[in-house]
């Protein structure tokens, strides 16, 4: 795939860095200026163009994964989203988790990032918190309670 697309000389990690970068350099300037973030879909004043934004990026990334995955550029045949059982209980808690702290904190981390990078010391300070909590629940303290409720399974 690599000779395809003109990347001979670099290898896989160097390609996925830089797509990586390209990626988020774009997502980052598209999402600065929609004002992307689902809690303003919901919440805000314009919330009907703020859903109509974050649905058109939603149909825009489902479309693209299904055709990366139909072209053979990615696959996930052995993916954990592809398990047999289905982790019920972490789900909701963690999604309860997760639109609580949305709600607290004003803001998706997606639209936190956007206002970090544009100096803004909240988003800054959450984002901090938000990868402290995440590594902690990933390898941390709250790892032993991720596997407890990921282990009640339907």
């Amino acid at each position: 795939m690599f000779e395809d697309l003109g990347f001979e000389t670099l290898t896989a990690p160097q390609v996925a860095v830089l797509f990586a970068l390209i990626l988020g350099a774009a997502f980052g300037l598209l999402a600065e200026r929609t004002k992307f973030c689902f809690r303003r879909g919901l919440v805000g004043d314009d919330r009907r163009q703020a859903m109509g934004v974050w649905m058109t990026a939603l149909a825009v990334a489902v479309f693209g994964t299904q055709l990366a995955t139909f072209r053979g550029w990615i696959s996930f045949d052995d993916h954990r989203f592809m398990a047999s059982e289905l982790p019920l209980l972490a789900i909701a808690v963690g999604g309860l988790l997760f639109g609580a702290g949305m709600v607290l904190t004003r803001g998706c981390v997606s639209r936190l990032t956007v206002l970090t990078a544009g100096g803004n010391l909240r988003g800054l300070f959450v984002l901090v918190i938000f990868a402290i909590t995440a590594h902690a629940t990933l390898k941390g303290i709250l790892a032993p309670l991720r596997t407890t409720l990921g282990a009640a399974t339907v």
